[in-house]
């Protein structure tokens, strides 16, 4: 399964664009995560790219196809959806609820059979609140709450899973309970997940690909590690922010502070940055992209202890090989701003010393 989104537009006014250019693609079993500032328009992104707001321009795609081509029984039993939770008024169970997620498979005047019913106990237990079946929704926490509703999701046995803030609201525990649901769903039943967060950290943890909202660069789309770095979201956010990356046994985490500039210029004097040796290959094949490519790497000419460039004419092609000395931010802001030009392409190599 691939779901894309080729050259998205959306406006309320129709002039001034909100959502401008947004190309992003995740397939099973990857996990894509949506941040930006409040009103940056990450749930009106998630509400155009599954149909539910049209595109101005661009569209949405599932396995090649135009969503607004198939019928939508078709693409809601390959698509879960989890909106931004709120507590239910009606009285249902969570069992009762989950079963809901089977409504594309049932039709609208069907009723659910056993398969449908053993389906929904499944999906309860995925979500791991089998043990909250018979209680009603109204009379459960915010957090178990949000796990009906990625239950409910997961009974219409989806190949992506589209969550809007699964976590916001919610205490550590349930934080790590939703998240850790959703990764081990990617990892162990193989289906996709796009999430809209708050949370940089969240999205480091368990993200493989990540799509970042900012004013002034529209959306920045690829490897998590190479678009969430300290100068993307400070240009994303408006603030100056700190990484700190550690290891807790054979686990890898990320923690982001933000912090005034004053504080941050403080913090990279006070705190040694451990630097890594690597080397990138750019391959260019547009010619009018050489002068952006030295540019760029002006900006990171302290950092650059060796280069060497060589057109091959045979192909009209031009290669430069770099070789950089930097904290690991830095290379890879660097290789993800490459990878952004037209006809350019960049592969980094990490020394193991």
């Amino acid at each position: 399964m691939n779901f894309e989104v080729r050259g998205g537009y959306f406006s309320y006014d129709g002039e001034n664009g909100s959502l401008c250019d947004i190309n992003f693609n995740v397939r099973e079993p990857e996990i894509l995560s949506v941040l930006g500032a409040n009103g940056a328009g990450k749930t009106t992104l998630i509400r155009c790219a599954l149909g539910l707001r049209p595109w101005r321009k661009g569209a949405s795609y599932l396995d090649g196809v135009d969503i607004r081509k198939m019928r939508s029984g078709e693409f809601w039993r390959r698509v879960g959806y989890v909106p931004q939770a709120k507590l239910s008024s009606f009285v249902y169970t969570v069992r009762e609820m989950t079963l809901l997620g089977r409504s594309a498979h049932i039709g609208a005047l069907g009723t659910p059979g056993a398969n449908d019913m053993k389906i929904a106990e499944e999906a309860m237990e995925l979500a791991g609140i089998k043990h909250l079946a018979d209680k009603l929704c109204s009379r459960i926490s915010g957090g178990e709450y949000q796990l009906v509703m990625i239950a409910r999701a997961l009974a219409a046995r989806p190949s992506l899973l589209v969550l809007d803030e699964p976590e916001s609201n919610l205490d550590f525990k349930n934080q790590r309970a939703v998240l850790r649901v959703i990764s081990t769903l990617c990892k162990e039943r193989g289906i996709a997940a796009l999430i809209n967060t708050h949370y940089p950290e969240h999205a480091m943890d368990i993200s493989q690909k990540a799509l970042l909202l900012t004013a002034r660069s529209g959306a920045i789309f690829g490897a998590a590690e190479k678009v969430l770095t300290e100068e993307n979201m400070k240009e994303a956010f408006d603030i100056a922010v700190h990484i700190q990356r550690f290891k807790v046994g054979r686990r890898s985490y990320a923690s982001v502070l933000p912090m005034d500039e004053e504080d941050k210029k403080q913090t990279e004097r006070l705190i040694p940055m451990e630097t890594r040796i690597a080397q990138i290959g750019i391959i260019v094949e547009e010619p009018a992209a050489v002068e952006k490519i030295n540019q760029l790497l002006h900006e990171y000419s302290e950092y650059i202890i060796g280069r060497m460039g060589m057109p091959y004419r045979e192909r009209n092609i031009s290669i430069i090989s770099l070789i950089i000395d930097a904290p690991n931010e830095k290379i890879s802001a660097l290789s993800g701003k490459l990878g952004m030009f037209d006809g350019v392409s960049a592969k980094t190599v990490y020394s193991k010393i």
